[in-house]
């Protein structure tokens, strides 16, 4: 087997950013059309994609993909919520939540710490590795509770149920019921054809690994990243750019969150793998029903109302996980 070509790599890296957008945006319910609406091409595909290029590069290139390094790493992505959507300062919804040191608090633990963290980048990553290549690092580094969490998952076979409770949370994004029932269906098969021609025309040949940008590739990556940056920042809402207080809370949040990276791609190095393989061949008709799952719970959470009490509950949940993450995230580097 050879090493991967551009396109190939291309390929992959076009659909690593469809899937984070997928769970990012989809399941939100914040663009329930999102491959479908050619804005989304411009402004939010690519935030997306080059996001999860450019840390998943970082962290398979200076260390491992350790599940406590793939956190920190998620966390900084969340922080876009700052300068580019300006979210964690001021959100564009009606927000009763309290704000410490000017950041409103609830949203960055939610956006930071849990949806961005995991929706965005872990869980993308994780599928894009075990469905799409033949290596399963990620899945052999992930700490113990984990991986008790991913058996409970297939044992009982959930993988039917939470696509259902995440259209519930998605329908509060629903303008309709037919935007509802339709959402789920026609987004995930955006998702299927790729994972079709990728099938056909490539297979599960190549280690994830192989995949990665090149040095050249990745400093592109940097340098188109940072121009989103700095376009996306002075063009959108640049107004609710806060003062130098709300700001300086910000700046100490990737300072903490880039130091706890640094030092946990240095322990990625020593941890050893659990030893366990996974990997998953799901079939397109297999992925289409989890589809129509997801339209179903957003009908069910359009029609009968609980899907903004759905969301409060993912909220509540998603902000405790995180902070159970991060705690585990620091007592495992700090560990001897």
């Amino acid at each position: 087997m050879g090493s991967p070509g551009t396109c190939t790599k291309l390929f992959f890296w076009v659909i690593l950013g469809a899937l984070s957008t997928y769970f990012a945006e989809v399941w939100s319910g914040s663009q329930i059309y999102t491959f479908y609406n050619p804005l989304s091409y411009i402004l939010v595909i690519p935030l997306y994609t080059l996001h999860t290029l450019f840390l998943w590069t970082l962290v398979w290139r200076y260390g491992r993909p350790w599940f406590y390094a793939l956190f920190p790493a998620g966390c900084l992505f969340g922080l876009y919520e700052a300068y580019i959507t300006k979210v964690l300062w001021n959100p564009t919804w009606a927000s009763e939540f309290p704000r410490i040191f000017g950041i409103a608090l609830t949203e960055t633990m939610v956006l930071v710490l849990f949806w961005h963290c995991f929706m965005s980048f872990i869980i993308p990553l994780l599928l894009a590795e075990t469905i799409f290549t033949n290596s399963c690092e990620i899945y052999s580094l992930l700490p113990d509770w984990a991986l008790k969490i991913v058996k409970v998952i297939e044992k009982k076979r959930l993988y039917y149920l939470l696509p259902v409770l995440g259209g519930v949370f998605q329908s509060t994004g629903a303008p309709t019921v037919l935007d509802a029932a339709l959402s789920g269906i026609m987004t995930t098969l955006f998702v299927v054809v790729l994972m079709v021609l990728w099938r056909r025309n490539i297979g599960k040949i190549y280690h994830m690994r192989s995949l990665l940008p090149d040095s050249r590739q990745f400093k592109i990556i940097g340098v188109l990243l940072l121009a989103y940056y700095l376009i996306t920042g002075f063009t959108m809402r640049p107004e609710e750019i806060p003062g130098l207080g709300a700001q300086a809370t910000i700046w100490v949040l990737y300072l903490f969150f880039g130091g706890l990276l640094y030092l946990s791609l240095r322990k990625s190095r020593t941890i050893e793998e659990n030893g366990l393989d996974f990997q998953l061949q799901p079939s397109p008709i297999h992925l289409i029903f989890l589809g129509v799952l997801i339209s179903l719970g957003s009908v069910i959470g359009f029609e009968s109302g609980i899907n903004y009490v759905s969301a409060l509950l993912v909220w509540l949940l998603g902000i405790l996980f995180g902070l159970y993450v991060l705690i585990q995230t620091i007592r495992s580097i700090l560990r001897n």
